[in-house]
């Protein structure tokens, strides 16, 4: 996700937010307002399971493949079910023969076969889709088999054939963005209706609208490194613990930086040999520069004044 994206869903969560700690009164006097807000919070909701789909090939542990593997499994044989039951009832027996799965074999399908199975009966719910609403499948329904079936093909390994890739997520982010402007193209105007009469509401949804962009500076940590004398100090070691620890040194005038931390508390280590080590711990905020100079003493300095 890019920093506009990145943006654009920080004003989309404040909006969510908003609609949905608003009074049921004033919601009440815009028409289809809670199908609107609940198709717009799931997909801000899927937006950022795809934000995470995106780093799932980096790092392999944001989310667990088997429980990714038994979401979209529990939603494929379900709408199979239904399907089933619709063949059945029309006497069509080559398409109950297509959607007849038994669930424990399905959870004996190799990695790549449930995926394949998942996507077959995806597909022929799309082409069934006009009889099968009595049957509770819907739109809805087939689009939330479909993330599962992406997001989890996202977590196989690359060398897989015909893998969905990190750049499926990323495209399939730009569609939700694209549904949501849409959504909110409608909220807009019967949040409009009540611009004199629930002023107060109306003042704060569209202050919530707007889209206030950070900066995302690339450099979220630098600074300097001297002795007691103001001297730089080259070639220390600089250490960040982050759930990967970041490691780099220092340069011939002292300085140092790092790019791509992430949110949160850590500590950071100043090292180098003839030099008393220090450890300090960091605040870092997403898309902020934190400047941080150190004083490093000499280690015959501390066992002299011992």
């Amino acid at each position: 996700m890019n920093a506009k994206q990145e943006d654009k869903l920080s004003m989309e969560i404040v909006v969510v937010d908003l609609l949905n700690n608003t009074a049921p009164e004033i919601m009440a006097q815009m028409p289809q307002i809670n199908t609107l807000k609940t198709n717009f919070s799931d997909n801000v909701a899927k937006i950022r399971t795809y934000q995470n789909g995106q780093s799932l090939n980096r790092t392999g542990n944001r989310m667990s493949k088997d429980q990714l593997r038994e979401q979209m499994t529990q939603k494929g044989f379900e709408i199979a079910a239904r399907i089933c039951a619709y063949a059945i009832s029309i006497d069509n027996e080559v398409l109950e023969m297509e959607v007849t799965y038994a669930y424990s074999d399905m959870k004996k399908l190799r990695d790549t076969s449930i995926a394949d199975a998942c996507l077959n009966i995806h597909d022929i719910a799309i082409a069934n889709l006009a009889n099968l609403l009595e049957y509770g499948v819907t739109n809805a329904t087939i689009s939330d088999l479909k993330d599962s079936i992406i997001l989890y093909n996202a977590m196989l390994p690359k060398t897989r054939a015909a893998i969905i890739t990190r750049t499926t997520c990323t495209d399939r982010i730009k569609e939700l963005f694209k549904e949501n402007d849409k959504l909110l193209y409608r909220i807009d105007k019967l949040v409009t209706m009540l611009k004199f009469k629930e002023a107060t509401f109306h003042e704060a949804y569209f202050k919530s609208r707007k889209i206030i962009e950070t900066g995302h500076r690339k450099l979220p940590l630098r600074g300097k490194i001297t002795d007691e004398l103001g001297q730089p100090i080259e070639q220390v070691t600089i250490t960040i613990e982050t759930p990967i620890n970041k490691t780099t040194k220092s340069t011939e005038i002292g300085n140092y930086q790092f790019k791509k931390i992430p949110g949160g508390v850590f500590p950071v280590t100043f090292k180098r040999d003839g030099y008393i080590t220090e450890r300090v711990f960091l605040v870092f905020t997403p898309n902020a520069r934190l400047d941080f100079n150190i004083t490093l003493k000499r280690s015959d300095q501390q066992q002299n004044s011992a």
